[in-house]
């Protein structure tokens, strides 16, 4: 019974509004969490954000556009993990909610309007693991010395946070923790 009780909590989808700009943030840092966790760079452990992070190589691509394709691979060619399948749901999720997201860089110029906002929806699951992704990478950056980038991603984590406590949903990253 608490499995499916469990289960359901996790399927449950969450509206959290932000500026679309935190939202290509949150995108890039999917982008490198995925490609990380297809490369072998996470273990099991900091997939599901439990550990420090490895302070391994950092993706520069944050296009933030479009299909698997442009990031010069298939998903379909790979064997996915689980964190890599949850990732990529969750950049798709945010370019089927965010239609006019530009489709080449010259779009990215101009696009989104300065304080634009959207309210994304994500099921429990996925917040998860973007507020994983996000202090994982705020810890990459703090060992990069990129103190701004760092800062940025923790801002979003809890922006986050708040808006999920205030539906019921508290962050599954802390029962997680290994400090």
């Amino acid at each position: 019974m608490i499995s499916t009780v469990t289960s359901t909590a996790e399927q449950a989808e969450y509206r959290v509004q932000m500026p679309i700009r935190d939202w290509l943030t949150i995108d890039g840092t999917m982008d490198n969490h995925v490609q990380t966790a297809i490369g072998g760079g996470l273990d099991d452990d900091t997939e599901a954000g439990n550990e420090d992070p490895d302070p391994g190589t950092e993706d520069d691509d944050d296009s933030g556009s479009g299909s698997d394709d442009e990031d010069g691979w298939d998903a379909e060619d790979v064997e996915l993990s689980g964190v890599a399948q949850l990732g990529l749901s969750i950049r798709q999720a945010g370019w089927d909610q965010l239609p006019d997201w530009p489709h080449d860089a010259e779009g990215l110029k101009t696009w989104p309007a300065p304080g634009q906002t959207a309210t994304m929806t994500l099921t429990g699951s996925q917040w998860d693991l973007v507020i994983a992704a996000l202090h994982h990478w705020a810890a990459v950056d703090d060992r990069l010395q990129d103190a701004d980038s760092a800062a940025e991603c923790r801002a979003i984590a809890a922006a986050i946070q708040t808006q999920l406590a205030q539906q019921g949903r508290h962050a599954q990253q802390d029962s997680h923790s290994t400090s």
